[in-house]
């Protein structure tokens, strides 16, 4: 456009920003590094880092000009057919090749063969030549066809199908904003609930064990997902993952099933955003990692939610707003702050005694889950109450959430007096649920 830009980045994120430029097909660009860090450090040092940084970020802007050296030399080819490779030697020898070239993860694959694909692809009716989603952040089309062999590559079956294509629908949705979750320094979750009559259909398991191992088919599910959103989306690093720490579920995304049968309110969450009870429903958000909430001795409904509570309020981040304009349209500003209890059927069986109405549990989170300001974060910070609240101080109390809408919940796994609570990545509007269809 004619407009000169200069990209400020750190050593540590340096890489990143390169892989990613040459993954937009962009043939080079304008960085000016910096010394990492640049959070959480005084304001002398920043004063000192842009010192440093000025004449360089000056010097960028008026003088720089391309490297033919950094050109990616990348070729546009259309989605479809995706183009056939020729593989000669072992199983262990094609799975050398996928990973090198990152069309894999570190997990095996099973190699996509024609007529494997072929035999996916007669588990929907959607044309295979469909771009159902344009993934972020490399903007990669994938296709019916590439999602039914990226199904055979995380071990799917063709029934698995419409599963597959409204969970990526899901993942597409702009109110998940997945662009920021994939290229993040926190460990971000995808996480995913599936409810109604898909469950009995592929015989998934509600019950004991449903989020964890020995479930094949929510398994390859959060495979295939990580494949869709590394491989299409290049969210690969170029050197390794930019998370902190990472996750498994960078790896294998995490599902739940809803047990509808244990749930005593006897509404599922599908039904309860909507959906009747013969709709099959995919939920998906994302996610910080999920925080266990044991309790064994609670006799009575409230006792046990003080439990929750006090678990919710562990997870809640310095950075999370709870002061969220609810009459505005959702925006990155303006985000509804919820958070997800996975109940055990114990556990919700003991809450559903004293509490028979789901508004009920909402209010009562949403009045107790309260905190002293000081924990919410710094002055300045988007967890201020200032602009909200006229006579505070640092112990007056804030609720985790303005509205009992923000407090979701669903029964799923088996025997055990177990919860799970999950909190959404920042950038997340709210859950998305979609229909399963063809």
């Amino acid at each position: 456009m004619g407009i000169p830009t200069v990209t400020i980045t750190t050593t540590e994120l340096y890489s990143l920003a390169r892989s990613t430029q040459r993954s937009q097909g962009l043939r080079d660009m304008s960085f000016v590094v910096i010394p990492h860090p640049i959070g959480m450090i005084s304001r002398e040092e920043v004063i000192a880092k842009v010192d440093a940084a000025y004449d360089d970020i000056i010097n960028a802007a008026l003088n720089w000009k391309p490297d033919p050296a950094n050109d990616p030399g990348l070729k546009v080819e259309a989605p479809y057919p995706a183009r056939r490779i020729k593989v000669k030697g072992t199983y262990s020898d094609v799975n050398d090749l996928f990973f090198r070239r990152k069309w894999s993860l570190s997990l095996p694959i099973i190699p996509p063969t024609e007529d494997k694909v072929a035999a996916m692809l007669k588990g929907t009716t959607r044309d295979p030549s469909e771009v159902v989603w344009v993934v972020p952040p490399r903007e990669g089309q994938l296709t019916v066809e590439l999602v039914a062999t990226l199904g055979v590559m995380a071990g799917c079956r063709p029934e698995h199908m419409p599963l597959l294509l409204a969970a990526v629908e899901a993942m597409a949705d702009p109110v998940a904003a997945t662009r920021g979750p994939t290229a993040t320094t926190a460990p971000a979750v995808p996480l995913f609930f599936i409810s109604g009559p898909i469950i009995d259909q592929l015989k998934l398991n509600p019950g004991t064990g449903t989020g964890g191992a020995e479930q094949p088919v929510t398994n390859a599910m959060g495979y295939f997902v990580n494949l869709v959103l590394d491989v299409v989306g290049g969210s690969w690093a170029q050197t390794v993952d930019k998370s902190s720490h990472g996750t498994s579920a960078d790896l294998v995304a995490q599902v739940f099933t809803e047990n509808a049968a244990q749930n005593p309110w006897k509404e599922s969450y599908a039904e309860e955003v909507g959906f009747k009870p013969a709709d099959s429903v995919v939920t998906f958000f994302w996610a910080y990692p999920g925080n266990a909430s044991l309790d064994h001795i609670s006799h009575d409904g409230d006792t046990l939610l003080n439990t929750l509570c006090a678990g919710l309020l562990g997870t809640v981040s310095g950075n999370i707003s709870c002061f969220a304009d609810y009459d505005k349209p959702y925006s990155p500003t303006n985000k509804e702050t919820f958070s997800f209890f996975v109940l055990g059927p114990e556990h919700a069986a003991t809450i559903h005694k004293d509490f028979p109405n789901k508004d009920d549990v909402r209010r009562y989170v949403q009045e107790h889950a309260v905190m002293p300001v000081r924990f919410y974060g710094p002055r300045g910070s988007v967890c201020d109450p200032s602009p909200h609240m006229p006579n505070w101080d640092e112990d007056t109390l804030v609720p985790r959430f303005l509205k009992p809408e923000s407090v979701k919940f669903l029964v799923s796994g088996g025997a055990g007096k177990q919860s799970q609570i999950w909190v959404p990545f920042p950038q997340t509007f709210r859950p998305v649920s979609k229909l399963i269809g063809n």
